[in-house]
């Protein structure tokens, strides 16, 4: 590749990673999270309710699904930082001269 060509990848990479940056960052501090909210909850009180038995697992789903906004931003975290890894890896070494 040329040069040129080099450079505006270089440029294009550090728009993306810096407009993912952004994006992590805005999702962490702007995007409230119920389960942050567990320490100013009265001690002996439950997420989940365990009685009546047979209302258990509607409520379980119900908290696991509404929670799942830092999981996927996480797990997409994860994903982008190993495509990154597997673009290094097969990168084609230079030889020096």
């Amino acid at each position: 590749m040329s040069s040129r060509i080099q450079g505006y990848l270089k440029v294009v990479g550090l728009w993306v990673v810096a407009g993912l940056a952004l994006s992590f960052t805005w999702l962490s501090i702007g995007v409230e999270f119920p389960y942050y909210e567990s320490d100013s909850v009265v001690p002996g009180t439950q997420l989940v309710p365990t009685e009546p038995y047979k209302d258990i697992a509607p409520a379980v789903s119900r908290f696991m699904w509404e929670t799942r906004g830092q999981d996927i931003a996480l797990q997409s975290f994860v994903i982008f930082a190993s495509v990154i890894c597997c673009l290094a890896m097969l990168k084609e070494e230079v030889p020096e001269q």
